[in-house]
């Protein structure tokens, strides 16, 4: 089994100035092809970006590099776009689901509640879907039953049907109201996607070079501030991490220190 760690568009924000951060994606290897976590920003985000994408792109002073986006990273890998057979989404938030027109033929797993987001988004978070990054109808799987099995005393739904390879989303609502993790059963345990439902509270260190650290507000962000853009499950997630965190890998989507480290392998 080989899993790929992608980094999915390089942040550097405005303030503060000197940190930086990344989309994380993650690309495994299964019985019928290649399976993603997340997108990243895609090809035409940055040939033909929307407004908002333009707004998105420049407050973080990304570089819009195009071997930065997952079908390029794919194919560099050796792989062509069509072996991309599965997408797992963590939420469809713009900047995790600008690839999926990058990848039309692949099967996009989404939470029913996300899905039912995008149809008749309100509010505030709601507001960051981009509608163009379906609009070519992508092949949705929409899951909703969750499964009685317990999964660390978490609720989960498992994606694929296929004995090879253990997918499951993991409910952590509340950054989206469909957001979800994404759990992958490994050799060595457990490797979860935490998405956008935490911050990398499990490091108590910065990145290593070339990476530069992360901002204060990604790797300790205030309570009211955690509260508002990621919502209510970080005190769930560090119970998991202090319980089984021998059992499971942990990453978030702007976790450039655990990214970092591939560097150094």
């Amino acid at each position: 089994m080989k899993i790929y760690h992608l980094n999915c568009g390089t942040m550097n924000p405005r303030y503060p100035r000197g940190t930086q951060s990344i989309i994380y994606c993650l690309l495994v290897e299964a019985n019928d092809g290649l399976l993603l976590v997340d997108t990243g920003f895609g090809v035409q985000d940055y040939k033909n970006p929307s407004w908002f994408t333009k707004i998105f792109i420049a407050s973080l002073d990304m570089p819009c590099s195009l071997e930065e986006t997952a079908m390029y990273q794919v194919e560099k890998l050796g792989y062509a776009r069509n072996d991309v057979k599965h997408i797992v989404m963590t939420h469809l938030h713009s900047d995790h689901s600008g690839g999926l027109r990058d990848f039309p033929d692949a099967h996009v797993h989404v939470h029913a509640l996300e899905y039912e987001a995008i149809q008749s988004p309100k509010g505030f978070k709601e507001r960051f879907y981009d509608a163009e990054h379906w609009a070519h109808s992508p092949n949705w799987v929409i899951h909703k039953k969750e499964e009685t099995e317990d999964w660390f005393g978490f609720r989960n739904i498992r994606v694929l049907n296929d004995n090879s390879l253990d997918v499951r989303l993991i409910p952590l609502h509340g950054h989206t109201r469909g957001h979800c993790g994404v759990a992958i059963k490994t050799p060595e345990g457990w490797l979860l996607h935490c998405g956008d439902a935490t911050f990398p509270f499990y490091h108590d260190h910065e990145p290593l070079p070339p990476m530069k650290p992360l901002p204060n507000y990604v790797m300790s962000p205030p309570k009211w501030l955690e509260r508002s853009l990621v919502g209510e499950n970080t005190p769930r997630l560090k119970e998991l991490h202090e319980k089984h965190g021998d059992e499971i890998q942990f990453i978030c989507s702007n976790d450039s220190i655990t990214y970092s480290m591939q560097f150094h392998e």
